[in-house]
């Protein structure tokens, strides 16, 4: 006969899950449940994931949960696989191991658990230098395009100072995914010390960039630009964003336009 426990976790119904994820805490024999614990991490109900994230984080308390938390990086599905790994960052810094199992997590369909994710892989990347690489490879050419914008969006946060990094973002704003292209423009604005080519091409998406949002954030970076180094918004940007202001169609983009002037004094 299956424990309680057990059967609660196999349960059709999720809110019995994360009612036996609770449970498990509680149980005298609460170590015997770390296996199945890891294994609802991979559970497709949010909920049942924090629970389990949760039972297994009080549960480290007592218990040795981090050996098996580890295995599983490599085991299972992705979405167990990053569960693991997220767990694992409620218990002790995030060390190199964690990288294969988070940057899987950045594809995963729950929006959610993508952006917990990349909060971990940036936060991994703050103490270990071996992550900016791997976001720049992945910018420029994973073959997934949700990959491509979380990489986009990790490289605002970790590469603000890094030449590879402007030019990942650069080549992100030609990516065929509309929604790559807006990260690329946002993290452009990040810069501290874009290369003369990011700002040929903001100026540039002006006038060719053919999604109205794209046009509309690039003013934004060359605000963000102009505020911090005047001196790289040349004349010819300027006339640009004048342009912009003055004649164009899209009203969203006049407004830009003329706060980017702004921002650049």
């Amino acid at each position: 006969m299956s424990h309680p426990v057990v059967t609660g976790l196999r349960s059709a119904d999720a809110d019995e899950r994360v009612a036996a994820c609770q449970q498990a805490v509680e149980d005298p024999a609460a170590v015997l449940f770390v296996d199945a614990l890891i294994e609802a991490l991979g559970d497709p109900v949010r909920e049942v994931f924090r629970a389990a994230c949760d039972a297994l984080a009080t549960l480290a308390r007592q218990h040795d949960v981090t050996r098996p938390l580890r295995e599983a990086l490599h085991e299972g599905s992705a979405r167990r696989r990053v569960g693991s790994a997220l767990t694992l960052t409620r218990l002790e810094p995030p060390d190199l191991r964690l990288i294969p199992a988070l940057v899987g997590g950045l594809g995963l369909d729950d929006g959610k658990l993508r952006w917990r994710a990349l909060k971990a892989l940036v936060e991994t990347g703050r103490l270990h230098g071996e992550v900016l690489p791997v976001l720049v490879g992945l910018a420029e050419s994973d073959g997934n395009a949700v990959v491509r914008r979380m990489a986009c969006h990790g490289l605002r946060e970790l590469g603000r100072d890094d030449p590879a990094a402007s030019l990942a973002l650069l080549t992100g704003t030609r990516d065929p995914d509309v929604a790559a292209r807006r990260a690329a423009y946002a993290a452009l604005a990040s810069q501290l010390d874009p290369p003369r080519e990011v700002l040929i091409r903001l100026v540039a998406a002006l006038d060719d960039e053919p999604d109205g949002a794209c046009r509309r954030i690039a003013t934004v970076a060359l605000g963000e630009i102009g505020a911090r180094l005047p001196e790289r918004l040349d004349p010819d940007a300027r006339r640009a964003l004048v342009r912009a202001r003055d004649q164009a169609d899209d009203p969203d983009l006049r407004r830009g336009a003329a706060r980017a002037l702004e921002r650049a004094g």
